[in-house]
């Protein structure tokens, strides 16, 4: 079988949701695959290559559920992909903290602007971009931290248990809605006052 970069990153999301970020290893990648960890460096330099190229497959995987429906206005098509985006996030363990800070590989992937109708209608693209920049940032930032408390559905850091901020844990998805609601009408008010 001759090994290439998918099929690498798809074995490391695999086993992500195995052992946790800290566990993943390119040894155990490649016992995974039945090669030795040689034959990995030839794809992957190092562990960040890995990394961008496991959020780069999340990314690629996602994408039917990214996409917006065309009847939304720009907004609510911002924040049906924020959501998207945490559920490709959630579907891994520790997937907030392995799509943080990478790069996306390919990046045809990166589609059209998702406030371009308002660009085109005289909306400064940099502070548009900045607005929807920060979104991404809410949704990622929000989703490692929900992670970090409930690292699978289903399971919760003991930890969490009896603490002073446990009030505040209770349904992420309602804290999920509330802070969106929150970006988003902060993003729009700012974008019109800019």
């Amino acid at each position: 079988m001759a090994l290439n970069r998918q099929d690498i990153a798809r074995s490391g999301l695999k086993l992500l949701n195995e052992v946790g970020l800290n566990g993943l290893t390119l040894r155990l990648i490649a016992a995974d695959l039945g090669v030795k960890a040689p034959a990995l460096y030839w794809h992957m330099k190092n562990k960040q290559e890995l990394l961008d190229e496991m959020a780069t497959q999340m990314y690629r995987d996602s994408a039917a559920d990214r996409k917006p429906p065309a009847s939304l206005g720009e907004w609510e098509g911002v924040a049906h992909s924020a959501r998207a985006l945490r559920r490709m996030m959630l579907a891994y363990r520790d997937g907030g903290k392995v799509f943080s800070g990478t790069y996306l590989a390919d990046t045809r992937l990166i589609g059209p602007h998702p406030l371009r109708r308002s660009i085109e209608a005289g909306l400064d693209e940099g502070q548009a971009s900045r607005a929807t920049f920060t979104v991404y940032c809410f949704v990622i930032g929000f989703t490692i931290e929900e992670q970090a408390v409930r690292p699978m559905p289903g399971e919760f850091d003991e930890r969490y248990v009896g603490s002073p901020g446990q009030a505040v844990l209770g349904d992420d998805d309602a804290r999920f809605e509330d802070g969106l609601s929150m970006v988003l009408s902060g993003a729009r008010q700012w974008l019109e006052t800019a």
